[in-house]
């Protein structure tokens, strides 16, 4: 809408406005209908984004908890150029994890910069790219992009002058909460004065310390827009969910019992596993259960189609490699993606050269391939944030499948001591949840009159 007023009042830079001559202006008015009928007027489904931004325009910090696939990317770049069109920021800086998903941005604010009232330049730190110090030298009129590694020495750099009419944004902002981001960037934002977080899910369930951290350094949720909230609006896709059930076998008792027996002897060697490193030891044998495998062969025999345009996530390379053996046995077209191997791999896959994709933790968070249609979760963490981030690969609308209905499969660990509590399997619970997600459908529209 700025875009446009700056247009209509011959305020748009390079571009000059003149009157419209009457003679042709009348001679256009000759073709003009007498009779003025109502047409119907489609919804706008996007109209969480106008929401999100004036939430973040009247708080000038916090979080946007917005369901992947839903526009939180495109919501931060219109942000940019708000505050760019009102002359409030001269500097901008974007940080993220993963070098796939800064390059999605480099690409996003390639696109975006020509929108904004007055020219800024990007410069990148992540990767092979090294250009922080030449943003330090001067950072006004500049958007750096950087890995939150590098992101600590160029916030130190920002006076408390520039810090006024600085925005940043850290996309995927539950990540920030981390040890190490909290030792290298504690207090280094305190004087930015617009700070904007993204994330799907940005609490970090069982690290109350992250969390509190990453309050203090962005901000509160400020607007919130969720799966359920993206599906009834058509902005995601519905799923069906599929729910294996399993049983542990013989081997994955021993392998717990192991976890048991290294926590009584660090017990007594005075060096005491915590509850939760417990946990995790455990969650780590479920998530690399042997017992699924012949499970999952039983199920792609009557539905090896899932494993069209599927990303399957596993806990470790070496459980990957016993998925892979399975997968071979009813399509040729896949590929592994483990961190560390190269991005024309992803590439390959979004091109549809590749159908399927054996990968760990690399595609949970960020990238957009629409054609996606299914997710396998041999691995789950307990909190849902992982769930989300994955499931959400497979939920974006795809232009040129219009009929598309994702699919979700899962595995459910039996477990007579899940209804009481077990900190170690959240299964049914994830079940429940997702078996009431998976219920929601796109609501009809309704049309209003013009």
């Amino acid at each position: 809408m700025d875009n446009f007023e700056r247009l209509w009042s011959n305020n748009t830079r390079g571009l000059s406005v003149v009157p419209f001559p009457d003679a042709a202006r009348n001679r256009l008015l000759q073709f003009r209908t007498t009779n003025i009928t109502q047409v119907a007027v489609p919804p706008n489904k996007w109209r969480h984004q106008d929401d999100a931004i004036e939430c973040f325009s009247r708080a000038e910090r916090g979080i946007l908890e917005m369901a992947t696939g839903t526009g939180k990317t495109r919501t931060a770049l219109r942000i940019c150029e708000l505050l760019v069109c009102r002359n409030d920021v001269d500097t901008i800086v974007v940080s993220a994890d993963g070098l796939d998903l800064l390059d999605q941005w480099h690409f996003h604010l390639l696109s975006a910069l020509p929108q904004f009232s007055s020219r800024f330049v990007i410069q990148r730190h992540y990767g092979t790219h090294y250009e922080r110090d030449r943003f330090m030298l001067d950072p006004r009129r500049r958007i750096l992009l950087a890995s939150r590694p590098a992101l600590a020495p160029a916030l130190r750099s920002i006076g408390a002058r520039n810090a006024h009419r600085t925005l940043l944004i850290h996309d995927e902002v539950h990540r920030l909460g981390s040890p190490a981001n909290r030792a290298s960037l504690a207090g280094l934002s305190d004087n930015i004065r617009f700070r904007l977080g993204l994330s799907a899910t940005p609490e970090r369930e069982y690290d109350q310390e992250g969390t509190e951290f990453v309050e203090r350094h962005v901000g509160p949720v400020i607007f919130q827009f969720g799966l359920a909230d993206a599906i009834r609006k058509g902005i995601l896709t519905p799923f069906t969910y599929s729910p294996i059930d399993y049983d542990l076998n013989e081997d994955d008792r021993r392998r717990l019992q192991d976890v048991y027996r290294r926590a009584e002897a660090r017990e007594r060697a005075g060096d005491p596993m915590s509850q939760e490193e417990i946990w995790i030891e455990l969650a780590r044998v479920h998530k690399t259960s042997m017992a699924k495998l012949p499970l999952f062969n039983e199920f792609l025999k009557h539905n090896s189609d899932i494993l069209e345009r599927c990303i399957i996530f596993v806990e470790t390379k070496e459980y990957g490699e016993e998925v892979l053996r399975i997968v071979h046995r009813y399509r040729h077209d896949f590929h592994t993606y483990y961190s560390g191997e190269d991005s024309e791999t992803l590439r390959r896959f979004a091109r549809g050269e590749i159908q399927c994709l054996i990968t760990c933790h690399r595609l949970s968070e960020g990238i957009d391939i629409k054609s996606i249609t299914s997710v396998v979760l041999f691995s789950s963490a307990r909190a849902p944030l992982e769930t989300i981030q994955r499931m959400g690969r497979c939920l974006r609308i795809d232009p040129d499948n219009p009929e598309k209905r994702a699919r979700v499969v899962d595995f459910i660990r039996n477990d007579p001591n899940a209804a009481n509590g077990d900190p170690t399997n959240a299964d049914s619970e994830r079940r429940a949840w997702l078996l009431e997600l998976s219920a929601v459908e796109p609501e009809e529209p309704e049309y209003g009159l013009r």
